[in-house]
């Protein structure tokens, strides 16, 4: 990474889109897995299959915050030492990060096993689902170091400034991923646990092609590195943590006032959803590894001139996919449709509201990175609780009194404009107190 950013510092604009582009296909192609994920269930188990996998999400999403956590909080120290030069400290911590992922997730992941009926019951899980959520989701709790292992070498091999080589891992998981659906879900006919294992498997060997281009190096790390890493990463555990939250919110208030078809529509639309957030997300990785380098090379330009650019292409990307769900939207949910009229009609409603989230978020989420990025972790953390969960909550549980289900959709876009009062003051505040030398 040094090298890529030293070579390059005189286009910053350059540099941004060198590390984006590659990072925001990887991660749509990641997305693209997800959706056909959900193609073959939709046609291999029924909508409830689809109601099956939303249920889990929330558990899913936690595990992945728990791994977004140590894997950018790690990044972000890495960075700092590659920025001062310090090349065996960020290999050393490259290695710290690895053995804490591979620590954390194991233990996760037993102590889940072990609770499984209870957690699940947590979920709002009832007895007509349960089948379905156990079958999927405790093959993935099981393989949670494998399912999360892309988070980790995508992230770091940004650090090593290869980030073309995330388009290839992208590339690998989403073939793999649909090469098995097909076997597993089709032919197979092993329906929700097909799903899961070939998700596990995709991903296991998208990581591995990136792991021998991750540079490692004798372990260092005090007591006070680990801390740094949690910290650091924990407004990132603490976005993905909150989207959890929500998500499991907005079962228990669908499941109760729709029921399991209200579920399954709303997993079409956060299928569909997965791909403005993660797009974002890929925006938000690309701007981490060169805003963390600078930050400990002194080029505060620099970062202002990588934090204009990442909001340009935000605002790009949601304006587009807003006008392109207006206008494909119906063909995007028939797919996932299979012919049920009731979950295709409720589906698009539900689309129609929702959309307006993605005018408003690319703020708020690229506001969040950048604070993580600025060692600014509790400022972070702030952004991604308030759009996530403080300002949902509000509109969630108070608009559908008022407006009946249409007030359920709202809510997401409702709270992304409220978080901007707090995101957008926040971001200006920080550039100004950044350290001029």
């Amino acid at each position: 990474m040094q090298q890529n950013i030293t070579l390059e510092n005189g286009c910053v604009k350059k540099l941004f889109f060198k590390f984006a582009i590659p990072s925001i296909l990887g991660m749509l192609i990641v997305s693209l897995q997800m959706i056909v994920d959900g193609m073959f269930l939709s046609r291999g188990v029924g909508a409830i299959g689809l109601a099956a996998v939303n249920l889990s999400m929330p558990l899913i999403n936690a595990l992945l915050s728990v791994s977004l956590m140590i894997c950018v909080g790690g990044s972000v120290l890495v960075g700092i030492a590659s920025g001062n030069k310090d090349y065996n400290k960020a290999d050393g911590l490259t290695t710290l990060t690895l053995i804490l992922l591979f620590s954390v997730l194991l233990s996760l992941s037993i102590i889940i096993l072990l609770n499984f009926k209870f957690i699940t019951n947590l979920l709002g899980v009832n007895q007509e689902i349960y089948p379905f959520v156990k079958n999927y989701l405790s093959i993935l709790v099981a393989g949670s170091v494998f399912f999360n292992m892309p988070i980790f070498t995508e992230t770091f091999i940004r650090i090593a400034g290869k980030p073309n080589q995330v388009f290839i891992s992208g590339l690998v998981c989403f073939t793999v991923n649909v090469f098995l659906d097909f076997i597993f879900i089709i032919k197979l006919g092993m329906g929700m646990e097909g799903a899961a294992i070939a998700t596990c498997f995709a991903n296991m060997l998208g990581a591995l092609t990136l792991i021998p281009h991750i540079k490692f190096g004798k372990l260092v790390g005090s007591l006070n590195d680990i801390k740094d890493i949690f910290y650091n990463g924990s407004s990132e555990m603490l976005t993905t943590i909150s989207s959890a939250i929500t998500t499991f919110v907005f079962n228990i208030i669908v499941m109760k006032n729709i029921g399991i078809l209200g579920v399954s529509a709303l997993s079409i639309v956060f299928y569909v959803n997965s791909i403005v957030n993660i797009s974002l997300y890929g925006l938000s990785q690309a701007l981490q590894p060169i805003i963390s380098y600078n930050l400990g090379a002194k080029r505060i330009d620099k970062i202002k001139d990588v934090l204009k650019i990442s909001l340009k292409s935000g605002a790009a990307i949601g304006i587009i996919t807003f006008i392109a769900m207006q206008i494909f939207g119906e063909s995007l949910i028939n797919l996932f449709s299979n012919g049920d009229k009731k979950l295709a009609s409720l589906t698009k409603d539900v689309v129609f509201f929702f959309t307006f989230t993605y005018l408003l978020s690319f703020i708020n989420i690229i506001s969040s990175s950048f604070h993580t990025s600025i060692e600014k972790p509790f400022e972070s953390a702030f952004i991604s609780c308030g759009r996530s969960i403080i300002f949902v909550m509000i509109p969630l549980f108070s608009l559908p009194i008022i407006l009946g289900d249409v007030g359920i959709w709202l809510a997401t876009p409702i709270a992304e404009l409220l978080c901007l009062g707090v995101s957008i003051p926040m971001m200006i505040k920080s550039l100004k107190k950044l350290p001029l030398n």
